[in-house]
């Protein structure tokens, strides 16, 4: 019987050489497959005989690709992804319907979490799972359906992008907290009190106290007693306890200041480029319950499609 492809390898060979390439060590890609030192290396010289060429260089230790092994490893490992994504959409057809959702914290729990009813109402046979993360996303490597997350439209390549909140800060505090320091609302009241923070990140992702002020023309006040928190649903927390004054994002204050649980210390909102997207890897635009999610979301709040 003729094989389909007969100038291909074998599929077990190249698989050992994937894990071989991407571990640059014999011994750990044979601990990975569960199988010898001696059989990975079998298995590459035979590939590199069937292919006339040195795949790697054998050095004292471990070993390192050769320009053919490097193509070749980036062949394999698109490859296998493609027929990973694959056999990931054909068993969620055949199982039951679940649909993971990724995003940050403050998202999560002050815009999405509120709404989880609604969206149960709507998606009533799909298990939503919601998954939390602060840290920059690299969809591709990521086994979500479909992500909100905060950035540029440009930031996540080999995804539909569709904006759905442009970022627009403004200060908030509780009602209490504003009256115990004389209804504070100009920026030179704001630098004298106690503000809340979120711990800076790498590459800066939000806005800082540091830049509403620059854009306010006043420099920040200088008190020992601000705090500095690890994830914005801590900052807003602290904020609704009468803590301090925080820079609050929409929507993710909305139902807070609609609620009266907090109130606008400045009329005029600071605004970016940025914003919250909602973003499909293009390998899940047909699962249905992507587009349900898609169609419910925009729903909620509406969207602009930003890049295809």
């Amino acid at each position: 019987m003729s094989r389909r492809f007969p100038r291909l390898p074998p599929l077990n060979t190249l698989a050992i050489f994937e894990a071989a390439g991407r571990r640059l060590n014999f011994s750990e890609a044979a601990q990975e497959l569960g199988t010898t030192q001696p059989a990975i290396s079998q298995q590459i010289a035979a590939l590199e005989a069937d292919l006339g060429v040195a795949l790697f260089r054998r050095l004292h230790r471990g070993v390192a690709l050769t320009a053919a092994g490097s193509a070749l490893l980036a062949a394999v490992g698109s490859g296998l992804a493609t027929i990973e994504d694959a056999a990931v959409a054909i068993r969620r057809r055949a199982g039951p319907k679940i649909l993971q959702v990724l995003t940050d914290f403050g998202f999560a729990a002050w815009w999405l979490m509120p709404r989880l009813g609604a969206l149960y109402e709507q998606m009533q046979d799909v298990e939503v799972r919601v998954l939390t993360a602060q840290h920059e996303i690299d969809l591709r490597r990521e086994q979500v359906d479909v992500a909100v997350l905060f950035g540029d439209a440009a930031q996540w390549p080999g995804c539909r992008v569709t904006l759905l909140f442009p970022e627009a800060v403004h200060p908030v505090c509780t009602p209490d907290f504003q009256a115990r320091h004389g209804g504070a609302r100009a920026p030179a009241d704001l630098a004298r009190l106690r503000l809340l923070h979120v711990r800076d990140a790498a590459p800066k992702r939000w806005l800082s106290w540091p830049d509403w002020f620059a854009a306010r023309g006043r420099a920040p006040g200088k008190r020992s007693d601000d705090m500095v928190f690890g994830n914005y649903q801590m900052v807003l927390q602290a904020a609704l306890l009468g803590q301090g004054a925080a820079l609050g994002w929409h929507p993710l204050v909305d139902d807070l200041l609609q609620s009266g649980h907090l109130l606008l210390l400045d009329e005029a909102p600071l605004c970016t480029e940025r914003g919250y997207f909602l973003v499909e890897p293009m390998l899940r635009l047909g699962d249905p319950v992507v587009v349900d999610f898609r169609h419910w979301t925009l729903g909620q709040r509406g969207g602009t499609m930003i890049a295809p």
